[in-house]
């Protein structure tokens, strides 16, 4: 499990096609937000590949569905003031994720960073209920262990 900010604004300008002979006062560059917006993505996977629905949290203070109309199947959309994650969605993300089925016999595995959201004690305390081992990574070293950050955010931020 990881989460990412995107920036609401692409890096990346995009191309403009007009008729050969047109100054560029004619061309006109927009943008959804201002820059330094961003929306958090949080992300899991398997160890066989397999997608867990992603949660989306936008910087907002009330809920606008319009915004994930046309969000993948199975989005889970959250809401904070700053856009980060914190210690209640992480909660509130760990309740959604029933797709595993986690049970006595069959335990699951979570692998996360060592982030202070993640880490509460009623998050652990909720994992230890629902049956799922809570691993968390040391300090400034998960860049480098956890696969989502080098096989799916790096190419998902160099394309964007």
């Amino acid at each position: 499990m990881d989460e990412t900010g995107i920036s609401t604004v692409p890096n990346r300008t995009p191309k403009v096609i007009t008729p050969k002979g047109k100054k560029k006062k004619n061309c006109f560059k927009t943008s959804s937000a201002e820059r330094g917006q961003t929306v958090t993505v949080v992300c899991c996977l398997s160890a066989t590949g397999v997608f867990v629905p992603s949660a989306l949290i936008l910087p907002l203070k009330r809920m606008i569905p319009l915004l994930y109309k046309d969000a993948p199947n199975g989005t889970l959309p959250l809401i904070n003031d700053t856009g980060y994650m914190n210690s209640h969605l992480f909660i509130d993300w760990l309740t959604f994720v029933k797709h595993p089925k986690p049970s006595t016999e069959d335990p699951v595995l979570l692998i996360a960073d060592n982030h202070t959201s993640h880490c509460s004690l009623p998050a652990v305390l909720f994992c230890r209920e629902i049956h799922i081992t809570f691993l968390t990574l040391q300090p400034h070293a998960s860049h480098v262990l956890q696969p989502l950050d080098k096989g799916f955010f790096a190419p998902l931020k160099a394309l964007y």
